[in-house]
């Protein structure tokens, strides 16, 4: 332009001839050096022009550079209040609320948002910012199993889902209408191995295809995944903490419980003792003992009678002490198998609890007792014959005293590797409940006296009743091999 402009003055300044021609007084030479000279001011002007273009291109990259620089400090930010909310914050509600606060707030994205997921992505909790209401319709999407782009694609992969052009990859997304013009990043919230939901946040577009930007991204999420599981072994650490304290709490009230009782039973054991003397005491002198008061009177009777008229005593008199002699012997045999029957030693523990239903009956001709035995005398250690034959009398004595029963059902067998002793009658019953929140003196010495030779023995000890419906007494032991 500036040599067409060059080329019309020489025409204006130098005529032409007949021919046409330029004609001028200036040597060739000079003709060509002022069109080379306006040739070089061309060529300067186009320099010009192209170095204007270079600066306003570096311009516009140096302002990129800032941008992104801006916004990459504003992450960083972003991450190191992450970092602090990790120390501060144990609800996870709470914690995805202030993450998705502080990745907008603090410059780093237009919009974010957090969904909690469990394995089967039941959405767990949720949190976002930047979206308004539009956001509920994801959340709607996700209750109907009906899982939007990113989601569907992110929880298959571990890698970040990077989206230029949401408007048309996220067509069917209820807030895509918010991203035009924008890119998206999504991550899947994992650590050791486990998903805890998606991250969502808007970007310039430009900014979702750079590399460094989706590792920073995924920085991001690996931090707040990391928060998560802290968050949840806190909550798991404290929860364990909890029944620790629970357990040491009622293991100490049951040891405290268990003191008390044992205080009991030992007190109640010594009166029990004490009853049991009085009771062969009471026994000797009423019975033994004004047996044998009455055979030494008729025997010094008929030495007296012997000696002072020297004549044969009466024999009628003596054969009194026979019968009289007999019944002692049968008193002092029964006290002996009150204290500990023989037939259990001689003839096992099977002979034994026969011999106490014939006994029982004889003594309680209202209460018709059925045995049920399906067990071998071999399978039973001499220690627990004893065992057994202590419940039975036990409960058998209960029975008689309260239950105002007229069946009982005794039941002793061997089942697999366990030996079951029960004892049922058709009895009052009673109310367990009752029963159970009384102390061991409500329940009386014979429940817990039956209680502790069980457990003792290594067994179990249970009784089952309610009020009209009478009463199970249960002890089991596993069987010796």
């Amino acid at each position: 332009m500036v040599f067409t402009r060059l080329f019309t003055q020489l025409l204006k300044t130098n005529p032409k001839n007949d021919n046409g021609c330029v004609t001028n007084n200036k040597t060739p030479y000079k003709f060509y050096e002022e069109i080379q000279r306006a040739m070089d001011k061309m060529s300067d002007h186009e320099k010009l022009k192209q170095h204007i273009k270079e600066l306003e291109k570096e311009a516009c990259e140096r302002n990129e550079s800032e941008k992104r620089i801006k916004h990459l400090n504003s992450v960083l930010n972003s991450i190191r209040n992450i970092h602090h909310l990790v120390s501060g914050v144990d609800n996870p509600k709470e914690f995805i609320e202030k993450a998705c606060k502080s990745l907008v707030d603090d410059g780093g994205y237009f919009g974010a948002w957090i969904i909690l997921t469990d394995e089967d992505n039941i959405v767990l909790g949720s949190a976002a910012t930047g979206l308004g209401e539009s956001f509920l319709s994801i959340l709607e999407k996700m209750e109907r199993d009906e899982l939007i782009y990113c989601c569907k694609n992110v929880l298959a992969q571990s890698e970040i889902l990077a989206i230029e052009d949401t408007l048309s990859a996220c067509a069917g997304c209820p807030v895509s209408h918010m991203y035009r013009g924008r890119g998206a990043m999504t991550g899947r919230l994992e650590h050791s191995q486990k998903i805890y939901g998606v991250l969502t946040a808007s970007v310039p577009a430009a900014f979702s295809a750079d590399l460094k930007e989706q590792a920073l991204f995924k920085d991001v999420t690996n931090d707040i995944a990391f928060a998560l599981h802290n968050i949840e072994k806190k909550k798991q650490r404290q929860e364990a903490e909890n029944e620790l304290v629970k357990a040491r709490d009622e293991l100490e009230l049951r040891v405290k419980k268990r003191t008390n009782e044992l205080e009991l039973l030992s007190s109640r054991l010594l009166n029990a003792q004490e009853e049991e003397r009085k009771r062969i005491a009471a026994d000797l002198h009423d019975e033994i003992g004004q047996s044998l008061s009455a055979a030494k009177f008729i025997i010094e009777t008929a030495f007296e009678q012997f000696d002072t008229q020297k004549t044969v005593p009466d024999i009628d008199s003596l054969r009194k002490l026979v019968p009289m002699l007999q019944k002692t012997s049968e008193e002092v045999r029964t006290i002996v198998m009150n204290l500990r029957p023989s037939i259990l030693d001689d003839l096992g523990i099977l002979a034994t609890i026969g011999w106490f239903c014939r006994q029982f009956q004889g003594v309680y001709s209202d209460i018709r007792v059925k045995e049920k035995i399906n067990i071998k005398e071999a399978d039973v250690s001499d220690a627990l014959k004893t065992i057994i034959f202590r419940v039975m009398q036990e409960a058998m004595n209960n029975i008689a005293k309260h239950s105002k029963a007229d069946i009982v059902c005794l039941y002793l067998e061997k089942r697999e590797s366990i030996i079951d002793l029960a004892i049922e009658d058709n009895g009052l019953g009673f109310d367990m409940a009752k029963s159970s929140s009384g102390n061991i003196a409500e329940k009386g010495f014979g429940i817990s006296g039956m209680k502790e030779r069980t457990e003792l023995s290594g067994g179990f000890f249970l009784i089952e009743s309610s009020p009209g419906e009478g009463t199970i007494v249960r002890a089991s032991w596993q069987a010796q091999k």
